[in-house]
């Protein structure tokens, strides 16, 4: 029977290694037999280790770019995916970036096979996920940002899998987690910052997730995640958003800007036709936060602990349409 932990350790492990590109850890990954081609290949081009890390040096010689926005694990199976970016016709016709999805067969430590994909529905069925041969997301929720969100201080992009590691590091400092800017317990473990992470990405596929879709907040020129805003839907087209800064990163209007730059595009995109804050009336700075992003006072708000079923009411801050 497939042992999962050392599967997910592997999943980790390949995600951190395709986004810094680093055949050499890649590399460690792979059996020496490892057969990598397209699905239903009896004779795929690549049938040992060597000739994998070839191929993909090839591709990086070439300009060609990978980031990972996606790993499943079931059973001994990965499903990983791709969007790639770079010389390739095929990636130029699709405006510059390309979805594409792997999925890596793992037997005693080792990836042993990799199978390419150009449709999620075909690669989930070969993972032994739900979906079937050709089918496709259907339309859902949320759309991700088309376009870059940023300006010259700070810049919000979907999370990725080595963002688990950055969480990690917060929740073990001393006082990293002050102000439950993240739903993080203190000293979680590596899997739990994974399970964020994947748990964020599954709302951004409209699958279901416990705290839904998320957006990193970096600041310019950087890439490492010092906050995030979370996007909750409340029906009507009105969007809830939560945000959270890293203690070490607070006081100099990152929250600000971050509310006010998701809760435009929301607006401009047609994403939402309202978009709200919720703030304890005794929080002053996230109510400052709220009005200087460019939120109004709307009366307030009734939410429930899940948990518990007990009730709070919160003061709402909205933004409409320009």
């Amino acid at each position: 029977m497939p042992d999962r932990e050392a599967t997910e350790r592997i999943a980790r492990q390949v995600a951190v290694a395709l986004e810094a590109a680093d055949l050499s850890a890649f590399s460690e990954l792979l059996d020496p037999d490892v057969r990598w081609g397209p699905a239903g290949d009896p004779s795929p081009p690549c049938q040992s280790r060597d000739q994998v890390i070839s191929w993909y040096r090839r591709g990086r010689q070439a300009g060609v770019r990978a980031r990972v926005s996606e790993t499943v694990v079931r059973g001994d199976r990965i499903l990983v995916g791709l969007r790639v970016a770079g010389c390739n016709p095929a990636v130029a016709q699709a405006g510059g970036e390309a979805e594409r999805w792997q999925v890596l067969t793992v037997r005693s430590g080792r990836v042993v096979d990799i199978t390419g994909f150009d449709e999620r529905g075909e690669a989930a069925a070969r993972a032994g996920l739900t979906s079937v041969p050709g089918q496709r997301p259907a339309p859902g929720r949320w759309t991700e940002p088309a376009h870059g969100l940023g300006d010259d201080r700070l810049g919000l992009r979907l999370p990725r899998l080595p963002d688990a590691e950055v969480l990690r590091a917060y929740s073990t400092a001393d006082r990293g987690l002050a102000g439950t800017w993240v739903p993080l317990a203190e000293g979680a473990s590596l899997d739990s910052c994974a399970a964020l992470i994947g748990d964020w990405l599954a709302g951004w596929r409209n699958l279901p997730s416990v705290h839904g879709p998320a957006l990193v907040i970096q600041e310019a020129g950087r890439s490492e995640l010092i906050g995030q805003v979370a996007l909750s839907d409340r029906g009507e087209r009105v969007v809830e958003l939560a945000y959270g800064i890293a203690p070490q990163h607070r006081g100099r209007g990152y929250a600000t800007r971050a509310a006010r730059l998701v809760a435009r595009w929301l607006l401009r995109d047609g994403l939402a036709d309202a978009v709200e804050l919720r703030i304890d009336e005794d929080n002053i700075a996230s109510q400052r936060v709220a009005a200087n992003a460019g939120f109004v006072l709307a009366g307030t708000a009734v939410s429930q602990l899940m948990a518990t079923g007990d009730t709070y009411v919160d003061l709402r801050f909205v933004m409409l349409p320009a």
